[in-house]
């Protein structure tokens, strides 16, 4: 899962305004690309969560 919080309310970067609250989007939201992109945002703080699926079968 992949977890980001804009740093500015409505902040858009790859067709996304990004809130200022954490927003949890699936693993296949963005490309490869738009990932990278959106992690070297400094306007965007962008975290890469495991599933809870993920965390049951790491146990």
């Amino acid at each position: 899962m992949i977890r980001i919080t804009s740093k500015q309310a409505g902040f858009r970067r790859c067709g996304v305004a990004h809130p200022e609250a954490a927003t949890e989007y699936p693993n296949n939201a963005f490309t490869a690309g738009q990932l990278k992109q959106l992690q070297s945002e400094p306007m965007l703080v962008v975290e890469i969560v495991a599933d809870k699926e993920e965390k049951k079968a790491a146990k």
